[in-house]
């Protein structure tokens, strides 16, 4: 039953992330969006790549920090191949970034 949990909650993020795009004065509507995404992630092809695209403009780690903690909800949830699945696609993302930074410096 909690392995449920986690798509329905991160479909009620992304609806709120999108509804915070439209209204102006709430800030807060791509980092919803981007948490959304990291939860979808092990489903969706897409949500994988908007992921890596996420993963090579973050300059702060967010997006790795985030993904640990996604991850963990997924262990917690009992989606222990899911979470493992979310663990590779943020190593994966973040080392092809790495890459990219190095090879510009």
């Amino acid at each position: 039953m909690r392995k449920f949990i986690i798509p329905a909650i991160a479909s009620l993020i992304l609806i709120a992330g999108l509804v915070a795009l439209l209204v102006p004065f709430i800030p807060v509507g791509w980092l919803l969006i981007a948490l959304a995404s990291l939860l979808m992630a092990p489903y969706f092809q897409f949500m994988r790549k908007f992921i890596g695209w996420l993963a090579k403009k973050d300059t702060t780690g967010f997006v790795e920090k985030a993904g640990e903690k996604a991850s963990q909800l997924y262990q917690w949830a009992g989606d222990h191949k899911r979470a493992e699945k979310l663990e590779s696609i943020i190593e994966e993302s973040t080392s092809n970034s790495e890459s990219v930074k190095g090879e510009l410096d």
